[in-house]
C-alpha cells in the first residue's frame, strides 16, 4: 500500500471515529447505584445531565453518608461511560492497519 493511500485510509478511520464519539457525547446513559438508592444520567461526554435520590436516603443527621454516596455515583457513571467511550474508537481502528 503506497503511502497517500495509507493516508487516506487514516483519514477515513479519523472521520469515522470522530462522528461516533461525536453522536456517543450527546448520548445520556443511566447509571444505577445501589439498587435505586441514586440514580445518575450522565452524557457520553462525562457531563452530568441528572441524579435522582431515593427519598430514604435524606438523612439530615447523616448528610455525609450521601454526600460519599453520590460522589460514588458519579464517579461509577463517569468511568463505565469513558469505558464505553473508548471501546467505539477501538472497535472501529481494530484491525484498520
Amino acid at each position: 500500500m503506497n503511502m497517500q493511500a495509507m493516508l487516506s485510509q487514516a483519514n477515513n478511520i479519523k472521520a469515522k471515529v470522530d462522528k461516533a464519539l461525536a453522536e456517543f457525547d450527546k448520548k445520556v446513559f443511566e447509571y444505577d447505584y445501589k439498587n435505586g438508592s441514586i440514580i445518575t444520567q450522565i452524557f457520553g461526554s462525562s457531563k452530568i445531565f441528572k441524579i435522582k435520590i431515593n427519598d430514604i436516603l435524606i438523612d439530615k443527621d447523616d448528610k455525609e453518608m450521601l454526600e460519599q454516596m453520590v460522589a460514588e455515583a458519579i464517579n461509577e457513571a463517569v468511568l463505565s461511560t469513558t469505558a464505553d467511550r473508548n471501546e467505539i474508537s477501538n472497535k472501529i481502528t481494530s484491525g484498520a492497519f
